[in-house]
């Protein structure tokens, strides 16, 4: 699929997935090694894809231990064409899952990085921000990246490495037309996350949006109001000072438009399924890109 050698290479571009090297060790029940994916015989991952107008969902079975580095893995997908399953062995210690008649026959598994996720803390494009799953109260990383034809959005937990959410916007030619594409992968279900990230047990969300401009978002977010109603709500948030604009703001991207991911979590925000600082660290990256754009 062409969404997802997309997202392959702009995860391995993003975070610095490398070969682990170092003594064996066995994975114990609630206990990992670091720089290793943390999981366990029993864990269970289901993601729901949607891809234009087609829905499917993907789980991810996490089998018995095969030596010290290795674990069964199964992948089902459920699609409109009935369930295929497929057996694959990942190694904890590299990342990499291959068919257990192939050994050579290999991908990165990037459902689950190894933790702690190492990154460029220097990179404009990858912020931390709190998120929300199924209730709690999760420390993240973002990964946004735009072209002229492309947006793309991924957003990993930072403490178990587990792929929440991935999004990505291209406009392709299909039939001598161009249409936009869009490829979302949402992580439904997961016995691997069960309460608050640590960092969040003792804190508080520090950014508080007045109720009327959810209620403007909402509506933007389904086509009932213009883009400029939006962009005003911003405004308000910034003269307020609940919002700062981003050093280094482009101002040269005005042909750009909103990408189309921006209306579908502004939606989920709205409806409270995000939080006021996810939806204002979406906003303050697109001003620094220039396809926001607001006055000063």
């Amino acid at each position: 699929m062409k969404f997802k050698a997309i997202f392959l290479v702009f995860v391995i571009s993003i975070f610095c997935i490398a070969l682990h090297t170092g003594p064996a060790f066995s994975q114990q029940a609630d206990t990992c090694q670091p720089n290793t994916i943390c999981a366990h015989p029993g864990n269970m991952l289901k993601y729901n894809i949607s891809l234009r107008d087609m829905n499917s969902s993907q789980t991810y079975s996490f089998g018995n231990m095969v030596d010290a580095n290795n674990i069964n893995l199964v992948q089902s997908q459920d699609d409109k064409s009935g369930v295929q399953n497929t057996t694959m062995i990942l190694n904890l210690k590299t990342g990499f899952a291959h068919s257990p008649q192939d050994v050579n026959a290999v991908r990165p598994f990037l459902e689950v990085l190894a933790s702690p996720i190492n990154y460029s803390k220097s990179d404009p494009s990858v912020t931390q921000l709190v998120t929300d799953f199924n209730g709690f109260k999760r420390t993240a990383l973002v990964a946004f990246h735009s072209s002229e034809n492309s947006t793309s959005k991924i957003v990993y937990d930072i403490e178990t490495g587990i792929l929440l959410e991935e999004h990505s916007s291209e406009i392709i030619t299909i039939g001598g037309n161009p249409e936009i594409v869009d490829f979302t992968d949402k992580l439904a279900s997961t016995n691997m996350i069960s309460s608050d990230s640590d960092a969040m047990k003792n804190m508080k969300s520090n950014v508080s949006i007045p109720k009327w401009v959810k209620t403007t978002a909402k509506m933007w977010s389904q086509g009932d109001v213009q883009d400029s109603e939006f962009t005003n709500a911003i405004q308000y948030l910034i003269s307020n000072g609940i919002m700062q604009i981003p050093h280094q703001t482009s101002g040269s991207s005005s042909s750009q438009t909103i990408p189309t991911w921006l209306k579908h979590s502004t939606s989920m925000w709205a409806d409270g399924q995000t939080t006021d600082n996810e939806f204002v660290q979406s906003i303050q990256w697109l001003i620094t890109k220039g396809i926001v754009q607001v006055g000063n």
